[in-house]
């Protein structure tokens, strides 16, 4: 009796698990399929009543994705670092970076028709970033057997960030004075001043040498300009645009006049008096490839605001720079000296070479 009392009870447990398992099953998959009722009927919901609202929405994320591609770049607005410091030029901001230091380091020759690798000059200049828009600037500078130099400390900063800057600068300067054929006797005169030709003696003709001028203080003021026409090709100008003088020399500038009785062109030194000097500057860069820069500028020289006293100078140089990465440029840098020279004289006579490097440190 017991064994089968026994037996009944577990029969009796077993089906009652049976039945309690399959009940949860149901339920289970009532709740699912009734789950599953109301998603989709919230979805056709959707559909049916959202057709106005559901296009507008998808137009804006179309939207939403075409405004990425017309943003700007992470780092507009100066914020660059050394390591994503542009190695194109062209892109590189108008003022150096918060925190960067750049040290150029030039050596050049006077490679002119006459007196060529006679005299030569180095220099050294640093531009410091004291914030993205404001800079610091000064270096020495110097040419043909320190005849020629200048010393310059001040600041750059930025009026329209990235286009137009600001720059003034106190500068001591001193020119180098040509030599020219006519400030000799024609006995003692170099052989070089007389037309192999005609036998003429040449009065106009530059030795090759240079006599060092007056020492100069003045205040140079520039609003360093760039417009990038296209990523490759930007206008660069007012790099210089004026020096405010606050003493005058007697040795300034050379001019050739002509002498009324023998109608030949004579060199005279012109005083250069405590007046500001015009020196507006214009030129074109671009960047055929990233790392490759040519920029080809040329600078109007009027001493003293003189349009009459016809002592124009208009230097043209054109440098060739290549930047392997972010912080170092190698390059050449090529001056015509003026290509409005006196009359007997070639534009391209005069000429000055430098080759230069400049590298990048900071954060």
């Amino acid at each position: 009796m017991l064994s089968r009392s026994r037996g009944l009870r577990l029969g009796l447990l077993l089906l009652t698990s049976l039945g309690y398992v399959a009940a949860i099953d149901t339920w289970t998959d009532h709740s699912a399929y009734a789950q599953d009722d109301e998603e989709d009927e919230e979805d056709s919901g959707d559909d049916e009543g959202g057709d106005d609202e559901g296009g507008d929405e998808g137009e804006g994320d179309e939207e939403e994705e075409e405004d990425p591609k017309e943003q700007p770049p992470i780092t507009a607005g100066g914020l660059f670092t050394l390591r994503t410091y542009p190695v194109r030029e062209i892109s590189r901001p108008l003022s150096m970076t918060e925190k960067i230091v750049q040290l150029r380091l030039s050596a050049g020759t006077d490679i002119s028709a006459k007196g060529a690798f006679e005299s030569g000059g180095l220099s050294v200049e640093g531009i410091y970033g004291v914030k993205d828009n404001f800079s610091l600037i000064g270096g020495l500078t110097n040419a043909y057997n320190f005849k020629q130099f200048g010393v310059y400390f001040g600041f750059e900063g930025a009026l329209a960030y990235d286009l137009v800057n600001f720059r003034l600068a106190a500068n001591i300067h001193r020119t180098a004075l040509p030599e020219y054929c006519g400030q000799f006797d024609m006995s003692m005169a170099p052989s070089d001043c007389t037309d192999p030709t005609s036998g003429e003696f040449q009065p106009e003709l530059p030795t090759g040498n240079f006599d060092a001028g007056g020492v100069k203080f003045s205040l140079d003021l520039g609003f360093p300009f760039r417009y990038a026409i296209r990523p490759e090709i930007a206008i660069v100008a007012l790099q210089t645009l004026m020096s405010i003088d606050f003493n005058s020399i007697d040795d300034g500038y050379t001019i050739l006049q002509e002498d009324s009785s023998t109608g030949t062109l004579t060199p005279r030194t012109v005083r250069n008096g405590a007046k500001p000097d015009l020196n507006p500057s214009l030129g074109i860069a671009t960047n055929p490839i990233a790392p490759l820069s040519v920029v080809i500028f040329a600078q109007l020289r009027i001493p003293d605001f003189d349009t009459s006293a016809g002592a124009f100078q208009v230097p043209v140089t054109g440098r060739l720079q290549f930047s392997p990465n972010q912080k170092f440029d190698i390059g050449l840098e090529f001056t015509l000296l003026n290509v409005k020279p006196p009359e007997g004289q070639s534009p391209i006579d005069n000429r000055f070479l430098a080759l230069f490097m400049q590298t990048r440190v900071g954060r």
